[in-house]
């Protein structure tokens, strides 16, 4: 089972506390009543992952990095390429972890510039990132000085690929991962200072 027990008990004495009562059922019946075939397979792929020192990250660039400052060998960084290559597609990135560079699908980096500067600053905030894929745009936010960011997306895949790219960046981040949809959110949630729902709309039948 994937541990989210650590984000339940972040919230706990928090406006967010009343969905943090929610959250084990939520997610007890998410993974029972819609498992995905690959997750079993996704998980052994980065339980395999190789382990390397985060001695430098950078959150707040185009490309999410995380480098050692003794780079890995061939042996290790083929190994890391080709489990990662098991989590594909990628949709949202990019990332240069260890020196693998993830061109993602999407240029998610290009959306994030073109919003920075129209967003209040989110320093020491609690964001909510509705569809928030692999949890590219997250590691940003907290890059920008969020003080926890959770992001929510159904897909299964894309909680392995965000998992995969914690395993590399640590999990002492204030960022955060759900494999739920907007629907999880208890009415009337006044926990988030500010929340983003970018690409979006247009997979609901309908925008209300």
């Amino acid at each position: 089972m994937i541990e989210f027990s650590p984000l339940i008990e972040r919230l706990q004495g928090t406006a967010l506390q009343p969905w943090a009562e929610l959250l084990p059922d939520q997610l007890e019946q998410t993974f029972r009543q819609r498992p995905h075939g690959d997750l079993s397979r996704w998980r052994e792929c980065i339980m395999q992952l190789p382990l390397l020192p985060a001695d430098h990250t950078e959150l707040n660039a185009g490309r999410i990095m995380v480098h050692s400052r003794q780079p890995p060998e061939d042996r290790v960084r083929r190994r890391i390429e080709t489990l990662l290559r098991q989590l594909h597609p990628w949709r949202k990135g990019p990332y240069d972890l260890h020196g693998i560079h993830i061109d993602a699908e999407w240029r998610s980096d290009w959306k994030w510039n073109r919003l920075a500067s129209h967003i209040a600053p989110l320093a020491d905030r609690t964001v909510l990132d509705v569809g928030c894929g692999n949890g590219y745009h997250c590691w940003r936010m907290a890059g920008s000085g969020a003080k926890l960011v959770i992001g929510i997306d159904p897909s299964q895949l894309f909680l392995a690929q965000f998992l995969a790219v914690q395993r590399y960046l640590g999990a002492h981040w204030p960022v955060y991962l759900l494999p739920l949809g907007i629907e999880a959110l208890p009415a009337n949630l006044e926990g988030f200072d500010t929340v983003f729902s970018m690409g979006v709309l247009y997979h609901r039948r309908s925008p209300l």
